[in-house]
Formats: structure tokens, C-alpha cells, sequence
């Protein structure tokens, strides 16, 4: 779920700053946008490697570790969010909106780091691994 969050708040972005204009110009054209496309685009990357090389883990018969299942959880559900609060603030105003849809995606990213255990939980199932 947090790498669609982050694939679907990084398309709606890429499209949003291609087409709203600001002072004559594409919101694209300002570095600030696109650094926030940027570290969206390497959040995008790293969650997506994380889940492929758990599938293939998988596909070898090699389950994870809790510790290393709730560090997958904990870094894909805090780059979900940070990437949907990335893309409301890019989207201004609208970024609150419901017809923008980065409002939704906001909200449901925050709710993976309460459900199924909270962020809190997993970082002490990562220490207790590390100290086994």
C-alpha cells in the first residue's frame, strides 16, 4: 500500500507542476519543486527495491525476520507519508481539496503507521533483533 501511495502521489505531482502555472511559469520550472519531486522519486525507489527483494527472498523460500519485516514497514510507511505531505504542500491550497486527491492519499498514508502496528511497535521489534 505505501508504494502505491508514493507511485500515485508522485504521478499526481509530475502532472500538477507540467500544468499550474505561478508568476508565468510552470510550478515545475522552481528547484524547490523539483526537489520535492526528486526525493520523491528516490522514496519511490527505495520502497519499490525493498518490496522486489523481499519477493524474491520469498520466491527462494526465505521468510524475513520480524526485525527485518517491521524495518520494511517502518521506512516504507514513513516514506508513504512524507511523500504525501511532500505532494499536499506542493499542491498548495488545493493539496487539502478532495478533488485533488492528494488530501486521501495523505490520510491513508498516515493511517499505515498506526495500523497493523504502530511505528512505535516496529522500532522495538528492530531493536529487540539487533540485541538478540
Amino acid at each position: 500500500m505505501a508504494l502505491g501511495i508514493i507511485n500515485e502521489c508522485h504521478r499526481l505531482c509530475v502532472a500538477y507542476a507540467k500544468t499550474r502555472t505561478l508568476w508565468g511559469k510552470n510550478i515545475g520550472q522552481f528547484q524547490l519543486i523539483q526537489l520535492k519531486l526528486a526525493k520523491m522519486e528516490i522514496a519511490r525507489i527505495n520502497v519499490q527495491n525493498m518490496v522486489f527483494q523481499i519477493l524474491e527472498r520469498l520466491k527462494a523460500g526465505k521468510l524475513p525476520s520480524l526485525a527485518e519485516a517491521s524495518a520494511i514497514k517502518l521506512y516504507s510507511s514513513e516514506a508513504a507519508t512524507d511523500v504525501a505531505m511532500e505532494a499536499v504542500q506542493l499542491f498548495g491550497g488545493n493539496g487539502y481539496m478532495a478533488e485533488y486527491r492528494v488530501e486521501q492519499l495523505a490520510r491513508d498514508a498516515k493511517s499505515l503507521m498506526i495500523y497493523a502496528g504502530s511505528n512505535e511497535v516496529q522500532v522495538t521489534h528492530i531493536a529487540k533483533g539487533l540485541l538478540a
